[in-house]
């Protein structure tokens, strides 16, 4: 899951926004920085994660790719998700997808002093360049695949992965569709379980 899936899953609560996405910025397990209802939406953001990689309709996904994106399938998945999801945002949430991407740019800036340095830089380009929203065009998703390629030498081939994505576009879409209704099932009994506790948080996976 990427960004907007992970913002989805906090249901409109703005620390768990935060925390959703500062799963993707913070790590290790010492969360002590933040407030409490932060570390449970990044340790919510790791449950995530966990789940998505592990399950096998999705290793079906990534034996899609051949090399040399075979390597870093997880992530073209995980992007490719983000945009069946914004196609049927509408079918998922009862706030449009652009107002609720105006409420996670709200909840990062309320919550601005506890960013972690890197999401602080990111979050004002999260805003300016709509990506959530934008999620629903290919072309932000082919773009989306060029940025994530910089960021370190072992993500190259993602620059090149759009192809292979589109020719892939409607088997990705079946698996989406059969995977996604079992993920909000998981993160429902997640939240459940956290319920009975008192210290309300989600276990780390």
């Amino acid at each position: 899951m990427n960004f907007l899936a992970h913002v989805f899953f906090a249901y409109g609560e703005p620390a768990a926004m935060v925390g959703q996405l500062c799963g993707d910025f913070v790590r290790g397990s010492n969360l002590a920085r933040f407030p409490a209802a932060i570390q449970n939406g990044i340790r919510l953001h790791r449950a995530i994660d966990s789940f998505t990689d592990r399950h096998p309709l999705n290793r079906q996904a990534r034996d899609l790719f051949v090399a040399p994106h075979r390597r870093v399938a997880g992530i073209i998945t995980d992007v490719a998700y983000d945009h069946f999801l914004a196609k049927q945002w509408d079918q998922h949430c009862s706030t449009g997808l652009s107002d609720y991407a105006t409420m996670v740019s709200a909840a990062l800036r309320q919550y601005e002093d506890v960013l972690p340095d890197n999401l602080k830089r990111f979050a004002p380009y999260l805003e300016s360049e709509k990506i959530l929203q934008r999620n629903i065009e290919k072309a932000q998703i082919d773009l989306t695949l060029q940025r994530i390629s910089g960021r370190r030498k072992s993500m190259l081939p993602l620059a090149t992965a759009a192809p292979q994505l589109w020719e892939n576009e409607p088997r990705l879409n079946q698996i989406f569709d059969e995977f996604f209704p079992l993920l909000m099932q998981h993160v429902s009994t997640l939240h459940d379980d956290s319920a009975g506790s008192p210290a309300s948080t989600v276990s780390d996976p």
